[in-house]
């Protein structure tokens, strides 16, 4: 990271006297983050469309995604995907929805679903928030 851009978020720090002035630079950071790519590795999305791209998930969705995060392994097989939330408070941890994804369809090896990652899933909150919008 560059030298000059880390004097000017401390600089931006020390001029925050409130919480929504933390707020508002912890939404600056995300908007930030959000533009750099969370890993060069696509795991198991190398060679294929990844979900995100053939569901196309708005990116501050994406962002938040624990399939976009976990590369490693197909979203089906992580807890708490937006696309497995529902508005009566899931988990995430139903996969019917996958049955009938048309990326399981493409990508799925036809075996049963088994979630491998848990409690990396949406914030309720954000989600909720999300659906709305």
């Amino acid at each position: 990271m560059s030298h000059g851009i880390v004097d000017q978020v401390e600089e931006l720090l020390k001029g925050a006297v409130t919480a929504e002035d933390l707020a508002e630079i912890e939404k600056v950071i995300q908007e930030a983050k959000g533009k750099v790519l969370v890993a060069d590795n696509l795991g198991f999305w190398e060679g294929k469309t990844a979900c995100w791209e053939m569901c196309n998930c708005p990116s501050s969705l994406r962002q938040e995604c624990p399939s976009y995060k976990n590369r490693e392994l197909p979203c089906w097989e992580i807890e708490g995907t937006y696309c497995k939330l529902d508005d009566y408070g899931a988990t995430g941890r139903d996969t019917s929805i996958c049955q009938v994804c048309r990326v399981h369809k493409k990508y799925g090896d036809g075996s049963p679903i088994k979630i491998k990652v848990f409690g990396q899933g949406f914030n309720p909150t954000f989600a909720q928030q999300a659906k709305v919008k």
